[in-house]
């Protein structure tokens, strides 16, 4: 390279004893190059592990979303809870239906009768001796009674807030002296129930009996409560659905501190209680009263049959028992009574006893006799004290002989129905042979 205008290179080579030295000057062009830093493999494990917690989370906030709908929506044990503040929900019994016989006799008919209830939460500064002596009751007995009140295992319902009851079927009588005093007694309360009554000791086992329901009645029928009353035998218990009559409910507004302040909605929703209905029973009063008279101090049935319609005009059962004796507070003791009592009055023989049919199968013999033509009215056979035929002894009682047809079934005669069925058998002509093959 030329050195003759004076200017020297930008880089030139530098001549020196022992090498060739090169210098740079900061003027000198070096082309741009990109910088790539080195490639490192990347790691989408953490953005997974963001979207499987994010679901986890937006899973528990769903739960809880629909939780909230059931509880609010669906499930009603919350809007009871609160109902159960406000509201004080009061059943209104129904009276059951009379029972008359086929003329109209009056045989069982309701009376009332009071049932003493007790809400704890108001139960407060009363004076405990004034009230045992007003109901006759002792201290004792008062005590157990709370006891069992409060006791969730004899006592499925209790709650401190609801009425529980503490005495039951308080006669009018003896309810009145309650009565006057029961401002005294904070927390106490009245419900208005009512009893069977029956005229007459007759029909115990026909009419049958009215009691508390047990857990057996509740559970197969949900019309029944826990105090309720059924019919347990006889009629009372046949025709229940249709003595028993419908309940109503009168809904009843509370304050914060539980007392009544009046009708909800006016008494809007209020239903009235729907009576039973009434009974006519095929009974003939004065004829149930004969077969029971006829069966006194003895052990038997009698049953009373109108033959055109089928209707039971009397049926009576010995021995027997006053029904007037299982209504009230006594009943268990009345009832255990006479199940240890060894003549089994509760028994019905006339529905529940086996006997054979006996002299009471002679009737319908002898209306066969009559039709096939064997005997007449006027035909008399022979009883020497009963039938004799070829070794054959029939014994029979003492009576006039020979002797005819009216008066055989008078006397029940063994040996005139005897040899009506010889007579009839014999007949050959007619029946041919009496022999199996």
């Amino acid at each position: 390279m030329s050195l003759r205008s004076g200017r020297r290179p930008l880089c030139a080579p530098t001549r020196t004893s022992s090498a060739v030295r090169v210098s740079y000057s900061p003027f000198s062009f070096t082309p741009f190059l990109p910088y790539f830093p080195p490639t490192v493999p990347q790691d989408y494990s953490f953005e997974k592990r963001k979207l499987v917690i994010g679901g986890i989370a937006l899973s528990i906030v769903v739960v809880f979303v629909l939780r909230l709908l059931a509880l609010q929506l669906m499930n009603e044990d919350y809007r009871k809870s609160a109902d159960s503040n406000a509201f004080r929900k009061e059943i209104l019994y129904p009276s059951r239906g009379l029972i008359t016989d086929r003329h109209g006799k009056l045989l069982v008919y309701n009376e009332p009768s009071y049932n003493i209830l007790v809400t704890m939460q108001d139960q407060h500064g009363i004076d405990t001796a004034d009230f045992c002596r007003t109901m006759g009751i002792t201290r004792e007995e008062y005590i157990r009674r709370m006891a069992e009140i409060k006791d969730p295992t004899k006592n499925l319902g209790y709650s401190r807030n609801t009425p529980q009851l503490f005495m039951s079927q308080i006669p009018a009588h003896e309810f009145s002296k309650f009565r006057e005093k029961l401002f005294r007694f904070n927390g106490f309360t009245v419900e208005k129930r009512s009893v069977r009554r029956y005229v007459s000791g007759l029909a115990a086992h026909l009419l049958g009996d009215v009691a508390e329901v047990n857990q057996t009645d509740v559970d197969s029928d949900a019309y029944y409560k826990s105090g309720d009353y059924i019919g347990k035998l006889g009629v009372e218990r046949s025709y229940e659905k249709v003595l028993r009559g419908e309940k109503g409910m009168r809904i009843m507004l509370r304050d914060v501190h539980g007392r009544t302040k009046g009708h909800y909605m006016d008494g809007k929703y209020d239903t009235e209680a729907q009576p039973g209905r009434n009974l006519t029973l095929g009974l003939d009063y004065a004829t149930q009263e004969l077969a029971e008279r006829l069966l006194e101090g003895k052990y038997g049935a009698i049953v009373a049959i109108e033959p055109a319609t089928g209707e039971i005009l009397a049926m009576a059962s010995a021995p027997t028992y006053d029904p007037r004796s299982t209504v009230g507070r006594d009943r268990g003791k009345v009832m255990t009574a006479m199940m240890r009592d060894e003549r089994r009055p509760l028994l019905n023989r006339a529905i529940s006893g086996t006997y054979p049919p006996g002299s009471t199968f002679k009737v319908s013999q002898a209306l066969l006799g009559l039709q096939e033509g064997s005997i007449t009215p006027s035909v008399a056979f022979p009883c020497a004290h009963g039938f004799n035929y070829k070794g054959l002894h029939v014994g029979c009682h003492g009576h006039a002989s020979p002797i005819n047809l009216v008066p055989a079934i008078g006397t029940s005669c063994n040996s005139y129905f005897c040899w009506n069925l010889l007579r009839m058998l014999s007949n050959r002509r007619k029946y041919g042979s009496v022999q199996t093959r």
